[in-house]
């Protein structure tokens, strides 16, 4: 099961595709590809489920990403897709790209990291997890040259909402970066 873990995290990590798009074209030239992109995978998503020919297609690239629970719902890979269209439009640049980094980066690190060295369990996650997920966090936003008191800020409350996703019923692919831009944008006016 962990090589397992392993691919799906590796797939994770590929979802940095969106904020290095983001950096590189700007907000004007990537929303609307960013758009056409999550109508196409949404689309594909619940077509997968509503379609056997579809699910076929989907199982036979996909199937060992997609978790058990994934199999009658939207996968974590259109929460993702939802959650770059939402920052990408309400939020400027440096915010999308620093949450959006959080979400690709942080989250597969900690799961990797619980999962292997995990010994505290805090509902379905570790404590050592979390611990790697606030690091991680805080290295990319201190990339960012964000004051350190907001980086503490920022990578606690994406922490918490990372490690009560499950228990709120909020997919942490759409909950942290979209908790993480809020909490970049409010710190501005503080």
């Amino acid at each position: 099961m962990y090589p397992r873990e392993i691919l799906r995290k590796l797939f994770h990590l590929s979802t940095c595709i969106f904020p290095f798009l983001l950096y590189s074209y700007g907000k004007e030239a990537c929303f609307p590809y960013f758009l056409i992109f999550l109508v196409s995978f949404v689309l594909f998503d619940i077509g997968r489920q509503k379609s056997i020919f579809i699910s076929s297609v989907y199982n036979y690239f996909f199937s060992i990403l997609t978790r058990d629970y994934e199999q009658r719902k939207l996968t974590g890979a259109s929460y993702v897709c939802f959650s770059v269209i939402v920052v990408t439009f309400f939020f400027d640049e440096k915010i999308a790209i620093a949450s959006l980094l959080i979400m690709s980066i942080a989250d597969p690190c900690a799961s990797l990291f619980g999962q292997y060295f995990g010994q505290f369990k805090i509902h379905t996650k570790t404590l050592e997890g979390s611990i790697i997920f606030f690091i991680v966090s805080s290295a990319i936003l201190i990339s960012f040259s964000i004051s350190y008191m907001e980086v503490i800020i920022v990578s606690l409350i994406c922490t918490i909402a990372e490690l009560f996703s499950e228990k709120i019923k909020i997919d942490d692919n759409f909950l942290i970066p979209v908790i993480g831009s809020m909490t970049l944008f409010s710190l501005q006016y503080i």
